[in-house]
């Protein structure tokens, strides 16, 4: 397990500076769907990995955005190579590199790298959470202090109304919103206290594998949904969860 996490931390290492690189000097951009894009860094900085693993660990198995699935072991790589694509094509500094290492399942570590803030946020199970070495836990400000990171499902617009309905509503909850274009910095900045919530649809486990373990070892409270291939993810500080929840569903009762 310690030659697997030094090599993701090298990977981070590597593939930060090889996007750092490149988004300089110019990509190319192609559209997969509706609001989703890919570029040929996207794919330069996830075959980086996929051949530095098989060279690593060749019996291991490996699950990215843009490569899909390989292998057939239960030791298990998850990686988004650029978690916040949109922020990267557009100079926005908030994307990501996310790999995760599971086994059976479960996840061992994770690791979110922040190429332009030169961040790196970890975790391994039952270890606590760290950003560059110095360890990190959720907020504990008053709530009506606090800030949410909301993301409204760009891609799902006949999901937009509710998801709307749903942030007004959490106004009486928190200060106020953000929106970062990131689901793994998004939950390793609840992990490290700088906001108190993070609520997302439509995501895909190799947005969230990484953050999710990181936000948990911080002591967040976190619900996942599963469905339709999509995770569901609501997480937030200590205490806050159930009126969280009640202010998205519309109850309100404790508002």
């Amino acid at each position: 397990m310690t030659d697997r996490y030094s090599f993701a931390l090298d990977m981070i290492d590597e593939v930060s500076s090889f996007l750092l690189q490149k988004r300089r000097r110019g990509f190319s951009i192609k559209e997969k769907g509706v609001n989703d894009y890919v570029t040929d860094d996207d794919r330069a900085a996830e075959r980086i990995i996929r051949d530095r693993l098989a060279q690593a660990f060749p019996s291991d198995e490996i699950l990215g955005e843009e490569y899909g699935i390989s292998g057939t072991s239960s030791s298990l790589w998850v990686v988004d190579p650029i978690d916040g694509t949109v922020d990267y094509m557009n100079g926005f500094p908030f994307y990501t590199v996310s790999i995760a290492y599971m086994e059976g399942g479960k996840t061992v570590f994770g690791l979110v790298g922040v190429p332009e803030q030169n961040e790196l946020f970890s975790a391994k199970k039952a270890e606590g959470a760290f950003l560059n070495g110095r360890r990190i836990e959720v907020s504990r400000i008053d709530r009506k202090k606090g800030l949410a990171i909301l993301v409204p499902p760009h891609r799902m617009h006949d999901h937009l109304d509710s998801y709307m309905a749903s942030m007004r509503r959490l106004y009486d909850v928190y200060s106020d919103m953000r929106s970062l274009g990131s689901a793994a910095i998004s939950l390793s900045y609840l992990a490290s206290g700088r906001v108190s919530c993070y609520y997302e649809r439509f995501l895909h486990i190799y947005d969230v594998a990484a953050g999710l373990l990181i936000a948990k070892e911080a002591g967040a409270e976190i619900e996942i949904d599963e469905h339709d291939g999509f995770v569901d993810v609501l997480a937030t500080a200590k205490g806050l969860m159930e009126i969280t929840k009640e202010a998205i569903d519309g109850q309100g009762s404790a508002l």
